[in-house]
C-alpha cells in the first residue's frame, strides 16, 4: 500500500473553498478566510465584512461553497449573511450558499409571533412536535411566573405572554438557540454605534422580523441566493445527508409542518443525480415564493406559506427524509459502531412505516453502496456536507471504501470547554485538482489541542480513485474503532473515537501507524 501526501499535480488549476455551520460566529469565520486559498478580507470593521477572492475578478479557477446554517450561535448573523449574500451577487457563478435548518426555521417567527397568534390560548399551542420532552408555551411561562414568584415578584400569565417571551421560547426550546436574542442584541448595538442596555428586547424581535421578511433583509436575501443541493464537477454538496431514505426524493410542495398520520407520497422520484439537484432547488425557490405570498396561517390555521420548507429541515415532517437535517457522523467519527447499532435496531426499524419520530438521532449509513453506486452512476465521488458536529476537524469516509468520499464538515463542536465551543480549533477544507472533476480533498488547520494538520486525501477522477496520490491512511477505520481524521505538521495521525456526544483523541505516529497497516489493521 502507497502512502504519499503529495498534491497530485502541483499545476494546480481548480481550487474550491468550503466552510459550513458557522451560526454567527464571525470571528471564527473571519480565522477561517485568513486560512484559506481562495477567499481574502477586502474590509472588516464593527459594522461590515466585504469577502473577495484572491485571485481577482476575471478567474475562473475558484469557487466558493458555504454550507448552511449561517445564523444563531454568535454575534454575527446578520453581518456574516451580508458579506456572503454580498459575495454571491458579485460572483454568482463561483460562489454558491446552501440552506441548513437554522437558515430556513426562522420562516416560523413571522406567523408564530403575529397578533393573530398571539391572540390565541396558551392552551391550544402544543410542544415542538418533533420533541417530546420540550416544554409547551403554556409549561415555559408557567415556570417563568413560579421563577419570579421565587424572587417575590408577582405577575399573571396574561402579562408574561409577550412576543419577547414567545421568541425567547421558540430560540429556547424549538430552534436550539437559547443565547440568540442576546448575541441579536449584541449586534444591532455595534451596528447603530450604541451601547447594548440601549437595545430594547422590542427591537431584538422587530430585527429577527425585519431579517427573514423584509425583501432588505439579510436571511430573506440569503434564502433567496441559496440552493439546497449543488453538484460542482464530481462533488455534491448539501446541508445533511444523501442517503438510501433522501436520494431520488423530492417532497410534496403542500408538504406540512407537522408529525403527519402516515408515510406522505413523495412530490417526485428522480433517478438522476443531477435532475434530482435540480428540482430540490426549484422546491426551494417554490416555498419561497409561497412564503412571501402568504407567511400567515390562514383563519383556520391549516396551513401557512413556506410550510413545505419548514417541513424540509425537519426529520419528522419528512418523515425521515430531509436532506438538510438527515446526517452522518457520531461521537465526532463520520460513523460507528453505536451509530449503525442505533440504526438497525430491529425495534426501531420495525417502526419505521408508523411513527415518523424514530428518525430522530438516527446518523446515515455513509458505507451505503446502494448510494455510493447512485452517484457514481452520475459522475459524482464526493458529498460534502454539515449540520452535525463531528469534532475539532471534518470527519471522512475515504473513497477506498466505496468510491464516493463523504466529508462531514461541521465543526461548530470543536472544543466544549471553551466558551464558543470551538476554542482554537480552526478548519479549512478545499477541494484542489487539475480540474472539477480530478482532484482531491485538502483540509488544514488547527486541532483542538493547538496542533497544526495538513491533510491531503487521495485523488478521485474519472478512472476512479488514486492511490499514489494523496495519503491512503486518512479517512480509514481501524480495529479498535478508532479513525485516522488528520495527519498533523508533527508527523503524527490525529485518531478519534466516540459514541454519542462523547469524543475520544490521540496522537500516532506516522510511523507506527504505517507499521501497523503492514499488519492490516484497517477494516475493509
Amino acid at each position: 500500500m502507497v502512502t504519499s501526501d503529495r498534491a497530485f499535480d502541483t499545476a494546480e488549476s481548480f481550487r474550491l473553498g468550503y466552510v459550513t455551520d458557522v451560526e454567527g460566529n464571525i470571528d471564527y469565520f473571519v480565522r477561517y478566510v485568513e486560512r484559506s486559498k481562495v477567499l481574502t478580507i477586502r474590509k472588516y470593521d464593527h459594522k461590515s465584512l466585504v469577502l473577495d477572492f484572491q485571485r481577482g475578478n476575471d478567474d475562473d479557477t475558484t469557487y466558493f461553497v458555504y454550507g448552511g446554517d449561517a445564523v444563531d450561535k454568535g454575534p454575527g448573523d446578520i453581518r456574516l449573511v451580508r458579506s456572503l449574500v454580498d459575495l454571491k451577487r458579485r460572483y454568482p457563478h463561483r460562489v454558491y450558499l446552501l440552506a441548513g435548518n437554522r437558515d430556513l426555521n426562522k420562516l416560523r417567527l413571522k406567523a408564530e409571533l403575529s397578533d393573530s397568534d398571539m391572540a390565541r390560548p396558551l392552551s391550544d399551542i402544543p410542544p415542538p412536535h418533533w420533541d417530546p420532552k420540550a416544554p409547551s408555551l403554556l409549561e415555559y411561562l408557567e415556570h417563568k411566573r413560579q421563577t419570579l414568584r421565587e424572587r417575590g415578584q408577582t405577575t399573571s400569565l396574561e402579562n408574561l405572554n409577550t412576543r419577547v417571551n414567545r421568541l425567547k421560547y421558540l430560540l429556547e426550546h424549538t430552534l436550539g438557540c437559547p443565547k440568540t436574542l442576546e448575541y441579536r442584541r449584541q449586534e444591532l448595538a455595534l451596528l447603530h454605534d450604541v451601547q447594548s442596555n440601549s437595545i430594547s428586547d422590542e427591537n431584538v424581535v422587530e430585527s429577527f422580523l425585519r431579517e427573514v421578511e423584509h425583501p432588505k433583509g439579510s436571511l430573506r436575501q440569503y434564502l433567496e441566493c441559496a440552493n439546497v443541493a449543488l453538484v460542482i464537477g464530481n462533488t455534491l454538496f448539501c446541508h445533511g445527508a444523501v442517503d438510501k431514505n433522501t436520494m431520488k426524493f423530492v417532497p410534496r410542495d403542500d408538504t406540512k409542518f407537522e408529525n403527519p398520520p402516515c408515510k406522505p407520497a413523495p412530490g417526485a422520484i428522480i433517478d438522476s443525480a443531477h435532475e434530482w439537484v435540480e428540482a430540490l432547488n426549484q422546491y426551494l425557490k417554490r416555498g419561497l415564493e409561497d412564503y412571501q405570498r402568504r407567511p400567515h396561517f390562514n383563519d383556520d390555521r391549516t396551513t401557512r406559506g413556506g410550510e413545505s420548507l419548514m417541513a424540509l429541515q425537519n426529520r419528522p415532517a419528512m418523515w425521515g427524509r430531509s436532506i438538510i437535517s438527515n446526517c452522518y457522523g457520531d461521537g465526532g467519527c463520520i460513523t460507528t459502531e453505536n451509530a449503525a447499532r442505533i440504526r438497525n435496531d430491529p425495534e426501531r426499524v420495525s417502526m419505521e412505516d408508523i411513527n415518523p419520530l424514530v428518525f430522530e438521532k438516527v446518523s446515515s449509513d455513509p458505507f451505503d453502496s446502494s448510494v455510493s453506486e447512485w452517484l457514481r452512476k452520475d459522475g459524482i465521488q464526493r458529498v460534502v456536507v454539515g449540520h452535525k458536529p463531528t469534532g475539532d476537524c471534518p470527519a471522512v469516509l475515504s473513497a477506498v471504501y466505496t468510491g464516493v468520499e463523504i466529508v462531514s464538515a461541521d465543526t461548530s463542536f470543536a472544543d466544549t470547554d471553551a466558551n464558543d465551543n470551538r476554542g482554537i480549533a480552526i478548519s479549512v477544507v478545499e477541494i484542489i485538482g487539475t480540474s472539477m472533476t480530478d482532484n482531491q480533498l485538502e483540509m488544514r488547520g488547527i486541532l483542538r489541542d493547538g496542533s497544526e494538520y495538513l491533510s491531503r486525501f487521495t485523488r478521485l477522477h474519472s478512472d476512479g480513485t488514486d492511490e499514489t496520490a494523496g495519503d491512503v491512511q486518512l479517512g480509514r477505520k481501524l480495529q479498535d474503532e478508532y479513525w485516522v481524521k488528520a495527519s498533523t505538521t508533527n508527523s503524527t495521525y490525529w485518531l478519534t473515537r466516540g459514541r454519542g456526544r462523547n469524543v475520544e483523541y490521540k496522537h500516532v505516529s506516522i510511523a507506527t501507524l504505517q507499521q501497523s497497516t503492514q499488519e492490516n489493521i484497517f477494516r475493509e
